[in-house]
């Protein structure tokens, strides 16, 4: 049960917060649409790391996202948000007062997680640019990726990969999100056991409490509930069909129960050289495909390694047989990012130092991060930025590729 909160001023006067409701004097569905504006806003007010406890920050990725769940039928994802990690998180909220209700929006999320699952990059992008206008949906040409780099501080240098690995596979979060929960844990927990116990989700019942704070508008404080993990013991059989394993079913066998057997979609193929070069020209006037053009085949020539993720490439280079990627290129923008552990081998100093010089020629860092090295999120410019500098560009990236690899060297 939670107590109530208390507002303490440095005199050591103090007061009690009372409960507020979202709004007392209007609809339910209106409360429920507030209830997302708030998530998609603040995304970092869900105890994400409660369920990933790795994870540092999240982003969203909109509100009313359409996604299949049937032949020629969409269903409305309330909140869709992306972790530091790869993770989805699909957020439904719901102002209910029984476990019944509960249930239906369970079966609802993992309804919306399976679908998620099914779609390719292409295909998925296309539905979170068609969720709600008024949301943090992504703009007509922005990727996840974009929006990841731009947002969030990815940890992991294969952060397109995991992304697509995870959600192809079904590893999602699904978090019930209200503003009163109250079900009966132990009848969820044992329904979700025997409905979802072998799939890879993970489930998630959190409530925001809304207090009046005098004079300030309300406070919103959030907790967990209610956590669902997997402790059961399963034999998992993986049968790959077709020539080009196209086919990939998992049967799941668990003890006392029928063996469940569940689709997994295959992951994305990499991008090619010839496939980003077609969708470069496709996309771009001609003189900004040139630039990227000219780009890539200056890099190649330099020395830099090319590595295709689902909707980009990455070029960078190779330190003691370890891929070290520092510009991402897809088919509109470019992405410079140097990866935490070379971040953490440079140090403060040279870290700063590498941002400065590739801010020197395109702009990748916002200004008031260039001398932050904590900050590391980047954003995406368009090729036409290389107009008249890409020879200064590849210059100046191929001295931070020396100097990452430097830095990497003596810290080995």
């Amino acid at each position: 049960m939670f107590g109530a909160p208390l507002l303490l001023s440095h005199d050591m006067t103090g007061t009690l917060l009372s409960r507020a409701g979202m709004y007392s004097d209007s609809s339910q569905a209106y409360q429920e649409c507030a209830l997302q504006e708030v998530i998609d806003r603040w995304p970092g007010i869900l105890p994400i790391a409660d369920f990933y406890p790795s994870v540092e920050s999240v982003c969203s990725l909109g509100r009313e996202i359409p996604i299949p769940v049937a032949d020629g039928v969409d269903g409305f994802i309330d909140n869709l948000l992306l972790t530091d990690d790869g993770h989805l998180v699909i957020v439904e909220t719901k102002l209910w007062r029984n476990p019944e209700a509960v249930r239906e929006v369970i079966a609802q999320a993992l309804q919306y997680s399976m679908g998620v699952s099914q779609l390719s990059p292409a295909v998925f992008e296309s539905c979170l640019r068609r969720g709600d206008v008024k949301s943090q949906r992504l703009g007509g040409d922005e990727t996840v990726f974009q929006r990841a780099c731009r947002e969030i501080s990815q940890r992991a240098d294969d952060f397109e990969e995991a992304l697509d690995r995870l959600r192809c596979n079904g590893d999602v979060l699904l978090l019930i999100v209200g503003d009163g929960v109250r079900p009966s844990a132990e009848r969820l927990v044992s329904w979700m056991n025997k409905t979802v116990g072998t799939a890879p989700f993970k489930l998630g019942l959190v409530e925001l409490r809304f207090y009046d704070l005098p004079g300030a508008g309300r406070i919103i404080i959030p907790k967990s509930l209610l956590r669902i993990t997997e402790a059961s013991r399963h034999v998992v059989t993986i049968n790959v069909q077709g020539a080009t394993k196209e086919q990939v079913t998992a049967s799941v066998t668990v003890p006392s129960e029928i063996p469940t057997t569940r689709k997994i979609a295959a992951s994305t193929a990499p991008m090619s050289e010839e496939t980003l070069t077609a969708e470069i020209r496709a996309k771009n006037p001609p003189e900004f495909a040139q630039l990227a053009e000219t780009l890539r085949s200056l890099l190649r020539s330099v020395g830099f390694k090319g590595r295709g993720l689902p909707s980009c490439i990455n070029y960078g280079i190779e330190v003691d047989g370890d891929f070290i990627p520092l510009l991402s290129v897809s088919a509109t923008n470019m992405w410079f990012s140097i990866p935490m552990r070379a971040v953490r081998a440079l140090g403060d100093e040279r870290f700063v130092a590498c941002k400065q010089k590739i801010n020197g020629v395109v702009v990748f860092y916002r200004p008031e991060d260039v001398f932050d090295p904590t900050k590391t999120n980047t954003l995406g410019p368009r090729f036409r930025a290389l107009d008249g500098k890409v020879e200064a560009f590849v210059e100046a990236i191929t001295e931070i590729a020396d100097t990452v690899r430097s830095a990497i060297t003596e810290a080995s």
